[in-house]
Parts: C-alpha cells; sequence; structure tokens
C-alpha cells in the first residue's frame, strides 16, 4: 500500500480537481448541486465520520431541510455548493419547522465550495433542547475534510477517499487538473527514449503496483508513483529524482553516478580506478566528444573553459550497461571542458588504464569513442536531451586502442594521434602503477 505522504498527495490532486470543476460548472450556471454532490458527499462524510447507516433522505418529501441522515448517530448532514450565513439561518429554520431536531440532535454542512471565514449572524441557532450545533465545528467545506483525513493518518480511509474520488472525477474531469500528469509524462517520454518495451516496464515497476493499464496512462502513473518509485527509476536510468517530479527542468541535474572527484586525471591509479569499478558493474564506457578538430589542432589553441565561448568545446564521459527495464541506460560519469588541457589530458590516462586492464585482467576492454554534434552535448549539459539522443545521433569513430594499444610485446605503444608533448608525463605515471602493481605489465610506453 502507498505510504500516507502518496495517498495525502494523490487525493489532494482529486480535491483540487474536483473543486476546479465545480467552480467551472456552477459560475456558468450548468450545476446540478442536489444530484451532483450529494452521492459523493455521503460516501466522503462515511469515510471521514465513520457512518455506517448515511442515507439519502431527499428520497423522502417529509426531508426538505436536509440531505442525508444517520440515526445511528443522530447527525444530519446538508449539502451545499457554498455555506452562507444565508444558507445556514435558512436551513436550520427549516429543520426546526418540520420537526427534525426530534430526530437529529446534531446539523453538519459540507460545502463543495470553500466555506466563509466566519459565520457570527446572531439568527443562527446554536442550540435547542438536547439539539447542538456550532457554526465553526459543524460546517466542513472540502478542504476541511481532507485535513481531517491527513489528521487521522488511517491509509485504508485515504486510500478509500482517493478511489471515491477517482470515480466521481472520471475522464470528465482530468482536463482541468493542469500539470497534474506531468510526473506521469517525464517517466513515459524517459521510457520512449530509451525504447523500454511495456511489458519490461510493468515487470519493473509491479513491485510498485503499476499494472498495464497504468503503465499506458500518464495520470495514472502519476498518481501511482511513490517517492520509493521515482527514486529506483532515476537510480535506473542515472537521472535527477527532482527532473522526474517536475520541480526541476534538469535531467541531470543532481543525477547519481557522476565521478565525485578529479583522481581519473591526475593519476593512472586514479584511472585505473574508474576503469575497474565501471569493469566490475558490467559498464561499457565511451568517450563523446564534438564533430571538431583532433586533439593535435586542440592543442594549438588556448585553453577555454567559458562555456559560453566561440572555442568551448565539452566531451562526455558515458557508461553504459543494461537495467531492470531490459534496455541500457547511460551514466554521466565525466563531463568536462574538452577545450581545457588538464582535462583533455585525462582522456589519454583513461585510455593507458584500459589497456592495462586488459593486461592485467585478460579481459577485452574498449573506451570507444564517438563523435556527436556540439549543439547535442550542449543540450544534454543544459538537461534538455537524455543521454540515450546524444549516444543514437552520434557516430562511433575509434576506441582508446587507436590511441594507445599494445602488441603483445613488453612495450605499450601510443599512435600519431596522441601529442607527443604526453610521452614524458605518461611514462612518469606508468612508471609509478607498475611499481605498485604487477612485474608482467610492461613498464615502457614509445611514440611515434
Amino acid at each position: 500500500m502507498s505510504s500516507i505522504q502518496d495517498l495525502a498527495n494523490r487525493l489532494a490532486i482529486y480535491l483540487a480537481a474536483y473543486k476546479h470543476y465545480i467552480e467551472l460548472k456552477s459560475k456558468a450556471g450548468l450545476l446540478d448541486v442536489t444530484k451532483f454532490g450529494e452521492a459523493l458527499a455521503r460516501d466522503i462524510a462515511e469515510i471521514v465520520f465513520d457512518y455506517k447507516d448515511l442515507v439519502n433522505l431527499n428520497l423522502e418529501s417529509n426531508f426538505t431541510a436536509i440531505d442525508l441522515g444517520s440515526l445511528t448517530a443522530g447527525c444530519a448532514i446538508q449539502v451545499t455548493l457554498s455555506a452562507s450565513t444565508t444558507k445556514v439561518v435558512e436551513t436550520l429554520n427549516k429543520f426546526f419547522e418540520h420537526g427534525l431536531d426530534g430526530t437529529y440532535s446534531a446539523l453538519k454542512f459540507i460545502a463543495l465550495r470553500d466555506k466563509q471565514k466566519t459565520y457570527v449572524n446572531q439568527q443562527i441557532t446554536r442550540s435547542r433542547g438536547t439539539f447542538d450545533f456550532d457554526p465553526d465545528r459543524d460546517i466542513y467545506d472540502l478542504g476541511d475534510l481532507f485535513k481531517i483525513l491527513v489528521a487521522q493518518a488511517n491509509s485504508a480511509k485515504l486510500e478509500a477517499a482517493c478511489k471515491r474520488l477517482e470515480a466521481e472525477i472520471g475522464s470528465e474531469i482530468r482536463p482541468y487538473l493542469l500539470d497534474a500528469d506531468r510526473l506521469g509524462q517525464r517517466l513515459r517520454n524517459l521510457f520512449s527514449a530509451h525504447d523500454v518495451r511495456t511489458t519490461d516496464g510493468v515487470k519493473a515497476l509491479q513491485s510498485f503496483g503499476v499494472s498495464r493499464t497504468i503503465y499506458s496512462d500518464s495520470l495514472s502513473l502519476a498518481e501511482a508513483s511513490s517517492r520509493e518509485m521515482i527514486e529506483y527509476v532515476a537510480e535506473q536510468f542515472w537521472i535527477s529524482s527532482d527532473w522526474i517530479e517536475g520541480t526541476y527542468d534538469h535531467i541531470y541535474s543532481d543525477a547519481p553516478g557522476a565521478e565525485k572527484t578529479t583522481d581519473w586525471r591526475r593519476s593512472l591509479r586514479g584511472a585505473y580506478d574508474l576503469i575497474e569499478r565501471a569493469s566490475a558493474d558490467g559498464e561499457q564506457l565511451n568517450v563523446m566528444i564534438p564533430v571538431w578538430p583532433d586533439f593535435r589542432e586542440l592543442d594549438a589553441i588556448d585553453d577555454v573553459v567559458d562555456f559560453e565561448a566561440l572555442d568551448y568545446k565539452h566531451f562526455f564521459l558515458v557508461a553504459r550497461k543494461s537495467n531492470d527495464f531490459s534496455v541500457d541506460c547511460f551514466r554521466l560519469a565525466i563531463s568536462d571542458p574538452l577545450s581545457y588541457r588538464k582535462c583533455r589530458d585525462g582522456l589519454f590516462l583513461l585510455f593507458l588504464a584500459a589497456e592495462i586492464y586488459e593486461i592485467e585482467t585478460q579481459r577485452k576492454t574498449y573506451i570507444d569513442v564517438y563523435q556527436v554534434q556540439g549543439e547535442h552535448i550542449r543540450s544534454c549539459c543544459f538537461g534538455d536531451m537524455f543521454l540515450v539522443d546524444v549516444v543514437c545521433a552520434g557516430r562511433l569513430v575509434r576506441n582508446h586502442k587507436d590511441f594507445i594499444y599494445s602488441d603483445g610485446t613488453a612495450m605499450l605503444k601510443a599512435t600519431r594521434d596522441v601529442p607527443s608533448r604526453l610521452a614524458i608525463w605518461l611514462q612518469e605515471n606508468l612508471t609509478e602503477f607498475v611499481a605498485r602493481r604487477s612485474s608482467l605489465l610492461p613498464t615502457t610506453i614509445t611514440f611515434p
């Protein structure tokens, strides 16, 4: 069962939609309150006040002052569009005129729209014999009933109220529910972008109570989404839970999975650790670079770190693996300026680390290099584009072995695409790393 908070949120959405619908219809003079509101008020009152025998008294001609009644509780209820002072006084007068105080010792009002803030009219009868009436206590609007249910913190009652309002709202009222399905729309957009099949999506979310019917409808999916489910989906696709909920528009804001340090570009040990962790998690690493000059040409310009600068270029290191939805998900491990030399140099440490990892573990290891449109990288950086769309729109052009590779000898080899200025730095990192590891690893990296 959903948590109290989830149920309260769901009920609040339904009540807001219902009140909005009431407002529109009543202003247009199209609402028959007696016919429209009594059945709902009866069922909600039973839930809130635990009445067991609440009946519709309009079916009997001698109950002209009230709509609902419970003999067991000795309470009558008047359902009204707006519980104005005039309406309260008129109802009380008719109540006594018909001698209903002999049957009911209490009278409650349920207003479908907001009630007045105060009731101070002296004409309001507050007591007569055993009858007792307090307008501050006995006049309720939908907000009051909601507060009572939340305060009771009874999940069964909240669930029952949600289902009753859901049945009342139906498809007629849902268009008025502004942005209520945003969460569901974002989930469905996420699943669609990753080509999640309905069967696989329902299977992954079944523990959260999601059925095929719920999965296929944005509003139903939004209503079924608990905090636990949102966090689960965010972790499965490495995206921001705040984005799913609609509280933030950046897809990857504070998303899980980003490298927390810059060790990967400071030492071969740091780069190797990243490669090792990714492999242990079953991830395939991909570098996304813009369609632009090669690394040697980048070396010919000064560092550019201003995102808005004309010569600024960005890159991603993306970790790819299959998730519980039976599709590939993409973790944005690194997002840094390619036009900044220290970050760019770190890529070659990663390439060197990948080759060493393959030699040491005897596991085929590749870091694939994709060329993608610069505007796609930019859109993803701004949180407007899914990583999967960036990857799918890109072109696989190389892998790390096109930069650093082993030919089976005691030496690693760098290709002409690796700037020669890195020769000493890479060799120093390799020497330090090997000294702490296996003596079977190559100890030298050569440049053409």
